[in-house]
């Protein structure tokens, strides 16, 4: 047992990198949000969410999901979708880097925690399930949600914003209305930067 406590520990101790892995957005009061920061917001929306929206899916395996679907972070540090559509790097790239970190936080846990962690993120990555799209899609309107409260003047890329939930909640459509909250008050920002929507 004290050995599990010993892995559990420095478990702990690599992921706590994530607090200081920095976004691409940020807070409202101007500092960069961290990836620990954007996880920890995108659990509690998971079981609010589903809580009011009456969903039928597993919220303890959805917040479960939300708590690890960026834990390879703490080592790749964050690999933001905008690098992507820029072609710094390409998603399978992304993708076996994210894998060879799930993997080594994977080997440092005691064996069945392990491989349930490893199980949890490697369901959001494919997400098949309600539960990983459910995250998904959250996933991108706690992103939104922040670039409502950092304010337009920190989008240097608004081209990219607009559409950025649109495909993960097209695949999660009880979502819709939470998208359509969030993209009105987005729409504010824009219109008082005088950004073309």
């Amino acid at each position: 047992m004290n050995n599990d406590f010993e892995k559990i520990f420095d478990f702990l101790h690599r992921i706590e990198k994530l607090k200081s892995t920095f976004r691409y957005t940020r807070t409202a009061s101007g500092g960069r949000e961290s990836s620990a920061a954007h996880s920890w917001r995108l659990s509690l929306m998971v079981f609010m969410v589903a809580d009011v929206l009456k969903f039928d899916l597993n919220v303890l395996q959805a917040v479960k999901i939300a708590l690890v679907h960026d834990l390879a972070e703490a080592i790749t540090g964050d690999i933001d979708a905008i690098q992507i559509a820029e072609h710094k790097i390409s998603k399978e790239e992304k993708q076996k880097l994210e894998i060879k970190a799930m993997k080594k936080i994977k080997a440092t846990l005691p064996q069945k925690m392990g491989e349930e962690i490893y199980g949890l993120w490697q369901e959001y990555e494919e997400a098949k399930t309600q539960e990983a799209k459910f995250v998904k899609a959250l996933d991108k309107l706690e992103t939104l949600t922040q670039l409502v409260e950092a304010g337009y003047k920190t989008y240097d890329k608004p081209e990219f914003i607009a559409g950025y939930a649109d495909q993960a909640v097209k695949n999660f459509s009880e979502l819709s209305p939470l998208l359509k909250v969030i993209k009105e008050q987005l729409k504010k920002e824009f219109q008082k930067g005088k950004l073309p929507w």
